[in-house]
């Protein structure tokens, strides 16, 4: 289930606010409003509103199984409606994700470029890492050779063709640069491998380019 009021990006305009309550509705028809505003991040005032609205539209209808028990359901106009709500936040989120890969491409490209091949160690396995991924693609002469994480738990998930390993495994392989694609704890990995300088391994911060 798509989770709306975990965004910290996003304006909770009027169109995001119709597709949290819409989401809500969809995937449970016996849902509350009190429940509806706490999953989509909203007052129960605000949602009465926008319930009214929608059920005035044609998009949610109520049935009324007694006097405290309530059901909404999406219409098919609502599900229509829905589903171009989705599409077009989708579109959004895919242009975001296009500028923020463009943007790490031009950053990299001065630490990168080179007329050799180049062996590129990624530390860290949050989502940000499948960002870089794609925009390392980008690089002819780059390989991504290995992936790692302290986090044990990430350890065995696969991040484009790479499986996130125990950092361990930085003395057994040979690489070029380290990506530091951990934004929260970015310094804290940079002094755990600080060492590999000395062996000539660029170090790179991605949330300091």
């Amino acid at each position: 289930m798509i989770d709306l009021k975990r965004s910290s990006f996003f304006l909770p305009t009027t169109k995001f606010r119709e597709l949290a309550i819409l989401l809500a509705v969809l995937h449970d028809s016996e849902i509350s409003q009190q429940e509806i505003a706490e999953q989509s991040g909203l007052s129960g005032a605000m949602v009465n509103g926008y319930v009214k609205t929608l059920r005035k539209d044609g998009i949610v209808e109520m049935l009324e199984r007694n006097r405290r028990d309530k059901e909404y359901h999406l219409t098919a106009a609502g599900k229509s409606r829905l589903m171009n709500l989705l599409m077009n936040c989708s579109a959004e989120i895919v242009q975001l994700y296009s500028q923020a890969r463009q943007e790490i491409i031009t950053k990299l490209l001065g630490h990168l470029n080179g007329n050799g091949s180049h062996r590129v160690v990624l530390f860290g396995g949050a989502d940000t890492a499948q960002l870089v991924c794609s925009a390392l693609e980008s690089f002819s002469h780059v390989e991504i050779v290995a992936i790692v994480d302290n986090n044990k738990g990430k350890w065995g998930q696969v991040i484009g063709s790479q499986m996130i390993q125990d950092p361990a495994l930085l003395e057994e392989i040979e690489f070029d640069s380290v990506v530091i694609s951990s934004f929260a704890r970015q310094d804290e990995i940079y002094e755990s491998i600080r060492s590999l300088e000395s062996q000539n391994v660029k170090l790179i911060k991605l949330a300091s380019l």
